[in-house]
């Protein structure tokens, strides 16, 4: 069983003469190295549709840097998720991320060194013992002799998930995968070489809300007490409450209260909410923040309608939070969010959204991205505290 990383691709002039549909042509040792790799990663099948990705980039230009990017990912998915490259999820993706970070030293070369051995045949061409997918750019041995443990560099990082984002894209548009697993990741800018500047609007950009949330999943999962704010979090955006609605409304959101509607929507039912069918509320969030907790708590084997747990209910006790309660929850999230990025190298703007969002901007972005999707008149439904002038007013400003 192989387990060491091999190449996989010769230098642009051999690769364009390839077939990307077979591995008629390729070097007997490639060959070779895809039949012993695990047999559950399906290595030929994950190997042709990299080849097939490739070769859209064959150009001077830019196959150099595709062909490295998309070739760790390639022998990380054959050789240490042991899966095929279309089985892998964002769970995997975040993985591959992480290990692209600071990578085995098995997976790692002192220096830049060619990728095959000459030969006079094809046939007699060889894998160069030396080569690994990552290499230091400077020695590798620090002062005191020991072995410098590689770091990749925000750049390299940055390049490494637009190859991969690109890469599934392309296998998606091709009806080769459902959805897209780098999608949320590349669009949340954890691996962007700096975060984007805020441009003042009291709403979040389509990355900083993904940055948001995908934090906040994480938090969730690593300790279950976050849960709790996930859910509330996105109750705020989805049913884009205001801070005054929590207060006077939380008591009676329950999950209990969320129905289906005929056009795939879900709308609270309920006489005490005001507005009938005034909230047109996305399945999103039923299929993955309201399903997700009732899983998480065992809760799923109750039909929605009767399950009477608070969408804003506290983490202990049976009241729900306060608006203050929830500002103060909803900053915490945003601080790790900072700390996160910074950590991870990320330069974190004094302007950036991070800083200085309220809790109301989680409605304010909630409007905006209605506005994109829905008509004028369902739109101006949703504002409910607003008087018809203003609300039609506002529609087109979030339109914009």
């Amino acid at each position: 069983m192989e387990s060491i990383p091999r190449p996989c691709f010769e230098t642009l002039q051999e690769f364009s003469l390839l077939d990307p549909e077979t591995l008629d042509g390729e070097l007997s040792v490639i060959q070779r190295f895809l039949n012993r790799c695990p047999t559950s990663s399906l290595p030929t099948k994950s190997y042709l549709l990299v080849k097939q990705f490739l070769i859209k980039h064959a150009e001077p230009t830019r196959y150099s840097n595709y062909r490295s990017c998309i070739e760790r990912l390639l022998l990380w998915s054959i050789l240490e998720a042991k899966k095929t490259i279309t089985d892998l999820n964002e769970g995997d993706i975040q993985e591959f991320m992480s290990f692209c970070t600071s990578p085995p030293d098995s997976w790692v070369a002192d220096k830049c060194c060619r990728r095959f051995t000459p030969g006079k045949l094809k046939q007699a061409i060889g894998f160069n013992p030396a080569w690994r997918p990552f290499r230091f750019d400077q020695p590798s041995i620090g002062e005191d002799g020991t072995r410098i443990a590689y770091i990749a560099g925000r750049g390299a990082l940055a390049m490494q998930m637009s190859v991969v984002a690109a890469f599934f894209l392309h296998l998606h548009y091709c009806a080769l995968i459902a959805t897209n697993p780098a999608r949320r990741l590349h669009a949340a800018g954890f691996y962007a070489i700096s975060l984007p500047v805020h441009t003042g609007a009291n709403v979040f950009t389509d990355e900083e809300f993904a940055v948001l949330m995908l934090t906040l999943s994480d938090m969730a999962d690593k300790e279950i007490k976050y849960e709790r704010t996930l859910l509330m979090i996105a109750s705020v955006y989805y049913l884009r409450l205001q801070p005054s609605e929590v207060d006077s409304l939380g008591g009676d959101l329950t999950i209990s209260a969320l129905r289906l509607m005929r056009d795939g929507t879900y709308d609270l039912v309920e006489e005490k909410f005001p507005g009938n069918h005034s909230w047109k509320i996305h399945s999103e969030f039923i299929d993955h923040y309201v399903n997700r907790f009732r899983k998480k708590f065992g809760r799923q084997c109750i039909p929605l309608e009767r399950d009477h747990t608070l969408l804003l209910g506290k983490i202990r006790g049976k009241d729900s939070i306060s608006s203050a309660h929830a500002r103060l929850l909803f900053r915490k999230v945003c601080q790790v969010v900072i700390d996160t990025l910074t950590e991870s190298g990320c330069v974190v703007s004094p302007d950036s959204v991070f800083c200085k969002a309220s809790l109301l901007w989680l409605r304010e972005t909630s409007m905006h991205h209605s506005a994109r999707t829905m008509g004028m008149d369902d739109v101006i439904r949703l504002v409910r505290k607003s008087n018809a002038e203003s609300a039609y007013q506002r529609f087109f400003a979030r339109r914009g």
